[in-house]
């Protein structure tokens, strides 16, 4: 394996070099999707699965700041999923599956945002990388999730043979 550093909107990579391509927790923080996806669209290979999984815009409004991605925001790019079909289909992609997962996401870290806001973090998590701060960062983006100013949205989009 060889872990490259670079910049998603210009990869070290020829053309056609990968058959699968995934994107997880990214788009969030980068504006220029269109720019993002036509990358990806050059580094696949015909036939080529590029899969994204990421925090999208919400019909309720701004979400609750600070968040894991983006303390304002002035660093935070999100997008609908309206929005990011459109992107996919410019740059040339095929459209296998684009869904918004946010109800489940929803349902699924309700559990989740009571234990933090009644018993905090717990002992071992992200936090003792990143600091205090990852409460406020999780609480916020929870209650983005369920007040509907954030959503989640999962692609899976393949470029033509």
């Amino acid at each position: 394996m060889q872990i490259l550093h670079g910049d998603a909107l210009s990869l070290p990579v020829s053309a056609e070099s990968f058959d699968r391509a995934y994107s997880q927790a990214v788009l969030m923080n980068i504006s220029d999707k269109l720019g993002f996806l036509c990358e990806a669209f050059r580094v696949l290979r015909p036939g080529g699965l590029l899969a994204l999984s990421f925090v999208g815009a919400g019909a309720a409004g701004e979400p609750h700041y600070p968040l894991p991605w983006a303390a304002t925001p002035a660093t935070s790019f999100l997008v609908n999923p309206d929005q990011i079909r459109s992107d996919l289909l410019a740059a040339g992609f095929e459209i296998v599956e684009l869904r918004d997962a946010t109800a489940e996401a929803a349902v699924a870290l309700a559990p989740v945002l009571r234990q933090l806001e009644t018993e905090g973090l717990p002992p071992l998590g992200e936090h003792v990388v990143t600091g205090e701060g990852a409460k406020e960062w999780r609480i916020n983006s929870m209650r983005s999730l369920r007040d509907r100013r954030t959503s989640m949205i999962e692609v899976l989009a393949r470029k033509p043979t």
